[in-house]
């Protein structure tokens, strides 16, 4: 996993580091157009965001290629293989004809039920798309929530990830919601650079630990 992991980072680096030389060539950031600088910032957002999701869900492969039965593995992966059937829950759901919001809602309990049995008989399936769902922006908030869905202690990111993040996020909304079309400056605009890939690295290596040392399991 960790290679793959190394392999997603790479090639969106290279592709940052290469828009990057195409748009601003031997200039330095503060003498830049913004129109380019602007696009360089949102394309490392979606990168960043990118890659998160795609290193999550490596995670969740490697979980599930292992087949590990419900009682062998801590709480949240089950909480995470039943994600889907919580939204339902949560959600409600459109009744069938004749049916109302009661009976609706009771068949969906049963549903629930019915998963629930089906994954204590056999080993754990996890969706990705869903227990490391990215349906808001990227944010501190939204990778805690994927760190519990997969028993991960959400301390285990160092702070200043979490910041990493919230600052990247922040400069890219107000970049997208055009609440910034000024000239940014050249500090701002190289510490998103850092930050991007310093997140990157961090996110690879607690995943890779985790994966290592099998935090996933449930404790004897």
């Amino acid at each position: 996993m960790r290679a793959e992991l190394e392999d997603d980072m790479s090639w969106r680096l290279d592709e940052i580091r290469h828009l990057v030389n195409h748009l601003l060539g031997d200039k330095k950031a503060g003498e830049a157009s913004v129109y380019s600088l602007r696009a360089i910032l949102v394309m490392q957002y979606a990168h960043l965001e990118g890659f998160t999701r795609n290193a999550l869900a490596l995670y969740i492969k490697a979980i599930n290629a292992q087949g590990i039965a419900a009682k062998d593995l801590q709480p949240e992966l089950l909480s995470a293989a039943l994600a889907a059937e919580f939204d339902g829950l949560r959600r409600g759901g459109d009744p069938k004809d004749g049916e109302g919001k009661l009976a609706t809602r009771a068949r969906q309990q049963v549903a629930f039920v019915r998963k629930l049995q089906e994954l204590s008989d056999g080993p754990i399936s996890i969706a990705a798309e869903v227990a490391a769902s990215m349906e808001m922006n990227l944010g501190s908030d939204v990778l805690k929530r994927a760190l519990v869905n997969l028993a991960i202690p959400v301390d285990r990111v160092a702070n200043d990830q979490y910041s990493s993040i919230e600052f990247v996020k922040r400069v890219r909304n107000d970049i997208a919601h055009g609440s910034r079309k000024e000239n940014i400056p050249e500090g701002m605009f190289s510490e998103h650079l850092k930050r991007c890939e310093r997140f990157m690295n961090g996110l690879a290596r607690v995943l890779t630990q985790a994966l290592s040392e099998q935090w996933f399991k449930a404790t004897p």
